[in-house]
C-alpha cells in the first residue's frame, strides 16, 4: 500500500512539474504552435518551441516556393520581395520604391556586364547562368501577374459598362 500512494505522490509531483514547464511557455508560442498544427510536448521549454515553429515555417516556405517554381502563380509581393533579393546576390542597388519591372531590367543589364567581364571563367558563367535563370523565372512570374491583372481590368470594365447599359446610363 505505501508503494501504491509513493507512486500516487510522485505522479503528483511529476504532473506539477510538468503543467509548469508547458506554462512557461508564452500564450503566444502556445497560439503559434497550435496554428501551425504542433502539438506541445511535456517540458518543452519555450526555446525548443520557438525552434520547432521556426523549422516548420521554415519547411512550409520552402514548400511554397518549391510549388511557385512548379507553375502555381506568385503574388506581386513575393515576386517583388524575390526580385529584390536576386538583385542583391547579384550586386544592384535598388530604391525602395522601384516595381519589379525596373529591378528586372536592372538585374539584366549586370548580368549582361558580368558575362562581359568572366569571358572565359567557367565557375562565373556558370554561376552567371543560374542568375539568368532566376530572372527568366521572375520574369515569367511578373508577365503572368501583369496578365492576370490586365485580365481582372478588363472584366471589370465589361461589368460596369453591362451596369451602364441595364440602367440606361
Amino acid at each position: 500500500m505505501t508503494t501504491i500512494s509513493s507512486i500516487s505522490s510522485s505522479s503528483s509531483a511529476l504532473s506539477t512539474t510538468v503543467s509548469k514547464q508547458c506554462s512557461q511557455l508564452s500564450d503566444s508560442t502556445k497560439a503559434q504552435l497550435e496554428a501551425l498544427g504542433i502539438t506541445v510536448t511535456d517540458g518543452m521549454t519555450e526555446a525548443q518551441a520557438k525552434q520547432k515553429i521556426a523549422e516548420v515555417q521554415a519547411q512550409r516556405q520552402a514548400q511554397n516556393q518549391s510549388q511557385n517554381q512548379g507553375g502555381q502563380s506568385s503574388s506581386e509581393s513575393e515576386v517583388l520581395s524575390n526580385a529584390k533579393s536576386l538583385a542583391s546576390q547579384v550586386g544592384v542597388s535598388v530604391s525602395s520604391d522601384a516595381d519589379v519591372s525596373e529591378i528586372l531590367d536592372d538585374i539584366g543589364a549586370k548580368l549582361e556586364s558580368m558575362i562581359q567581364e568572366a569571358q572565359g571563367d567557367q565557375s562565373k558563367l556558370s554561376q552567371i547562368s543560374s542568375y539568368f535563370s532566376q530572372l527568366q523565372s521572375l520574369d515569367e512570374q511578373n508577365d503572368s501577374i501583369q496578365s492576370s491583372q490586365n485580365s481582372l481590368y478588363s472584366a471589370m470594365n465589361m461589368v460596369s459598362t453591362s451596369n451602364k447599359i441595364a440602367l440606361g446610363l
